[in-house]
């Protein structure tokens, strides 16, 4: 998490008058805050160029919490909480911190009917159709879970109505020997008409790709200044008198 404190303004703060320092809550507290958005807009931007076609639930990850005359620290974290989809905590801090990948809730599925084996992960196959965000389509990964019966709810498995029954038969499991190597789907009877969607692989790593402290901290230290003596200049022109 990067906190935005007072510690870098107590030398502006030395020769001011008793009527300025009335204004000082104030100021510190709007400056605190509007440098936090500024490190939080910095962020943003830079998860456009260094992650490929981020998601707009990517780029809304982030939460500023704002500075307060009972706690002076404003705040910029990942999301952890979201509606209907796994917190952005789980996804986005291998990417800050580097590290292993969590786990999806498909390979859960998957593995929890003994599709997936132990220690295995899921990364779309050459013939899996991505989004325009270079990921599985929602739709698509609902079509392979039924078809294998791996879907959570067993009222969406596939059923034997002829629509649903032809799922069952398109999506299959490949194996090399008789090891598990992926999810393939069959379109027809020749060998060229299987192709692999989801491929199982060993646990996936990740290097630090956000610099996310180290934005946060420079950003700060630039901006912190800049916003206080704005924020004062504001706050000495809307004072009563």
């Amino acid at each position: 998490m990067i906190r935005v404190q007072t510690s870098g303004l107590a030398e502006n703060l030395a020769e001011l008058t008793d009527i300025e320092r009335n204004q000082i809550p104030f100021a510190t507290v709007l400056a605190l805050t509007e440098t936090a958005k500024l490190i939080k807009e910095r962020l943003v931007g830079e998860m456009r160029t260094v992650f490929d076609r981020p998601t707009p639930y990517t780029l809304d990850s982030l939460r500023l919490i704002p500075a307060t005359k009972q706690k002076m620290e404003a705040r910029v974290w990942i999301k952890d909480e979201a509606d209907g989809a796994a917190p952005a905590t789980r996804w986005l801090t291998p990417e800050v911190y580097g590290g292993d990948r969590s786990h999806k809730r498909s390979e859960a599925l998957f593995r929890a009917r003994g599709i997936l084996p132990e220690g295995k992960f899921v990364v779309p196959g050459a013939g899996m159709k991505l989004d325009s965000y270079g990921n599985i389509g929602r739709g698509q990964l609902q079509k392979i879970l039924s078809g294998l019966g791996a879907q959570g709810d067993r009222h969406q498995n596939s059923t034997d109505s002829k629509r649903s029954a032809g799922n069952r038969t398109r999506y299959f499991v490949m194996r090399r020997g008789s090891e598990p190597i992926g999810i393939a789907e069959r379109t027809g009877t020749k060998r060229s008409q299987v192709q692999i969607l989801i491929a199982f692989i060993s646990k996936p790593g990740y290097s630090k790709a956000l610099d996310f402290f180290g934005i946060g901290e420079r950003e700060a230290d630039e901006q912190l200044p800049i916003q206080f003596a704005k924020a004062f200049e504001r706050a000495m022109a809307t004072r009563r008198r």
